[in-house]
């Protein structure tokens, strides 16, 4: 009876958490160290919806019972480690440091089996008595929480995309449930925390159906999409042509053009500012859309690609225009592009290099 008095009070709880593990195994496009931490957090979200309804039929009793005290501990401990598992996800790059507040949390909460200074119980009422260290969870809790804002803030401001406002809604939610958890309300926290894994995952699984597979760059939908979407803030487009791509599958192999197309990519990427978005629209042809940029720092972008993409001994042809409408634009941007790269294969016929297809 108590089984199925679980399985219905969780029944969408679990039935999410199941869900979203079966996706992760059929999962393409997220690398391993994602897939990783998205089946742990999920993993811990179920331990949570365990051992707090467990905890919850030990407290019920009449009298206390000793394992109260290692699922109080459980529980304590879980909740922190949920949201540092969530920052981890949405900062992959973040510090392992911030494993030390959990662990802190959990040292001190297992500090029940011998002491009162995080919690205890009174032995013939079963009543729960918080020590003096007793809000260390969520404290703990709250520092996570605070970090998730801090990687907003910082997405929002350095990057120009939709991700800063999905952390953004994903910080308010673990505020809230942080808020709803010292009310006790156990299942709506833990539905809480996997609706925000489940949003993220969604977000993610979005971002690569906007984004060209090889070189990881948006693609020529979202082009299309963005050129529609913020006419108002593009200031300038560059139209870019990887030079003599088909010469090198035909002669070194199609692994090398792809290592070429990749190169050059980081180049563009590695030159372009905060406000400038690259896309890949074609084999060989990408674009760059540049939104509130002056002339100056537009042409200087221009210099900034040659030079990145020379260096790492590749070519590139490049066209950018700005000041006109975006139509306007996209088609002069186009000309000079094909214009540069007839200079290209001139200067390459002057010194007698000239490369054709078999």
């Amino acid at each position: 009876m108590v089984l199925i008095d679980f399985l219905v009070k969780n029944f969408v709880l679990l039935i999410m958490l199941t869900g979203m593990f079966m996706i992760t195994v059929f999962d393409v496009y997220l690398d391993k160290s994602m897939i990783r931490k998205l089946r742990i957090v999920l993993c811990l979200i179920l331990a949570l919806v365990i051992f707090d309804t467990l905890e919850t039929y030990t407290g019920n009793l009449e009298t206390f019972t000793y394992w109260r005290i290692p699922l109080s501990v459980i529980c304590y401990s879980l909740r922190p480690t949920i949201i540092m598992m969530l920052v981890f996800i949405v900062s992959p790059k973040i510090t392992k440091a911030i494993i030390i507040p959990a662990a802190a949390n959990f040292l001190i909460s297992s500090t029940a089996f011998f002491t009162d200074i995080s919690f205890t119980f009174e032995q013939s009422t079963n009543f729960f008595i918080r020590g003096p260290l007793g809000y260390t969870p969520y404290i703990i809790t709250v520092l996570y929480i605070i970090l998730i804002y801090c990687v907003t803030i910082r997405t929002i401001t350095t990057k120009f995309s939709e991700e800063g406002t999905i952390l953004l809604f994903i910080a308010l939610n673990a505020t809230l449930a942080a808020i709803i958890s010292y009310f006790n309300h156990d299942e709506i926290v833990n539905l809480t925390y996997a609706s925000d894994v489940l949003l993220y995952y969604m977000y993610l699984y979005a971002q690569y159906t906007k984004r060209d597979p090889l070189t990881s760059v948006f693609n020529r939908q979202t082009f299309q999409s963005d050129l529609k979407k913020h006419p108002k803030t593009i200031t300038g487009i560059i139209s870019a042509d990887l030079n003599d791509l088909k010469y090198m599958n035909d002669k070194q192999g199609h692994l090398s053009g792809d290592a070429a197309l990749k190169t050059v990519t980081r180049c563009f990427c590695k030159s372009a500012s905060r406000m400038d978005r690259v896309y890949r629209v074609g084999g060989d042809e990408f674009a760059i859309i540049c939104h509130m940029r002056k002339p100056e720092d537009m042409e200087k972008l221009v210099d900034d690609i040659k030079s990145s993409v020379n260096s790492a001994g590749y070519s590139v042809a490049l066209g950018l225009s700005y000041g006109k409408s975006v139509g306007e634009m996209l088609e002069e941007a186009d000309e000079l592009m094909y214009l540069d790269k007839a200079r290209f294969k001139k200067e390459l016929k002057e010194k007698g290099i000239v490369h054709t297809r078999e």
